[in-house]
């Protein structure tokens, strides 16, 4: 018997560990268009954009996992049972369970890692991917600031025609900021060109203008050089909240304690939680319900496989981000719309186990 289970959990194996390269490619050609970017046209560092893919990659895991897993399934029971051999072990006296098992097990493990990666690497993972991006911005303030428009600057705005990306040059440059902060109309600052050096812009030929109540001009002046400090700017980046995919379980816990938060927040952050925990266990419940459907579908070809898992995985997502929204809007609880999807999937799971166990 244990020959029989070690044949089928082999002939899953290796489908499963096609399709998670698989989709984890294809999933990452998007953001590799836009990482690499950093390095040819912003001159970012290259290590620390190798580095920002290598953290950006647990993130793929949550959908990639269930969804290989299906494919293998669909495609090893698939084979199987187009070439007779489902048939041949059930005549026998194998118990369609007993071919199962080593799939549900496999199925298990998947789950547990999956679950693992939801609640501490991946969020350390985001939270790493942020940091280098941070410090990218850091050295090379450009990649934030953009060409004709406006930018947040601590309490300034900022507007440039022109920024040199490789000699760090502004041409062109406004900024304007209320001065004193209780003023109606904001002080103005022009300057025909600007440096970026050291997280600052030092601006030259510059002429400031201040404006009274009465909209009348009260005070100008000129000089040489001026100076805008962004680190300040930047550093801020890292005080910002975190993401709820960006917390562990057990921060997010602590999280829903507090009771300086809105009922909005507190029902996406439920939301975010149990979405946490429903897609790993997804991947268990795929597992019950791919074998009966690869046994049903009787063919070994991958294009079917593949196609079958891309529809089932997309309609348990619109199922998900369905309800999601709806519990985050207060029309169900959050429980009950994130779940609802692994309820129905372990629904059709379970007839399909049944119509194949009568069969």
């Amino acid at each position: 018997m244990k020959i029989i289970q070690r044949y089928v959990l082999r002939e899953t194996l290796w489908p499963f560990l096609f399709g998670f390269l698989f989709f984890n490619f294809i999933l990452f050609i998007g953001i590799i268009f836009d990482l690499t970017e950093l390095i040819f046209t912003e001159n970012a560092p290259p290590f620390k954009v190798v580095q920002m893919i290598a953290f950006s990659l647990p993130s793929f895991f949550d959908i990639v996992i269930p969804v290989s897993l299906l494919f293998s399934i669909l495609l090893s029971f698939g084979r199987l049972s187009a070439d007779g051999e489902i048939t041949a072990l059930r005549s026998s006296g194998v118990n369609l369970f007993r071919i199962e098992a080593p799939v549900l097990l496999f199925a298990a493990i998947l789950t547990l890692v999956s679950l693992g990666f939801s609640a501490f690497l991946t969020p350390w993972c985001n939270q790493r991917y942020k940091k280098i991006y941070q410090q990218i911005l850091l050295s090379r303030p450009t990649v934030e600031l953009e060409e004709r428009a406006i930018v947040d600057l601590e309490n300034k705005k900022l507007y440039t025609y022109k920024i040199d990306e490789k000699e760090q040059v502004m041409e062109r440059i406004v900024v304007y900021e209320f001065y004193p902060p209780n003023s109606i109309f904001p002080q103005i600052t022009l300057a025909e060109k600007g440096e970026i050096r050291n997280e600052k812009i030092y601006l030259h030929q510059v002429r400031l203008y201040r404006f009274s109540k009465n909209y009348r001009l009260i005070q100008s002046a000129r000089f040489n050089e001026q100076t805008i400090y962004l680190y300040s700017r930047f550093e801020k980046i890292e005080e910002q909240k975190k993401d709820s995919w960006d917390m562990t379980f057990s921060e997010i816990r602590q999280k829903l304690k507090e009771e300086k938060m809105s009922p909005e927040e507190r029902k996406k952050l439920e939301s975010d939680f149990h979405g946490r925990i429903a897609i790993p266990l997804a991947t268990f419940i795929l597992g019950i319900m791919s074998v009966p459907l690869g046994i049903k579908v009787e063919r070994g070809d991958k294009s079917i496989s593949l196609g079958i898992s891309l529809i089932v995985v997309i309609v348990y997502y619109i199922f998900f981000l369905a309800g999601s929204f709806f519990s985050q809007r207060g029309l169900v609880s959050p429980f009950l719309g994130v779940w609802m999807p692994n309820f129905i999937l372990l629904s059709v799971g379970i007839w399909l186990n049944i119509k194949i166990f009568k069969r």
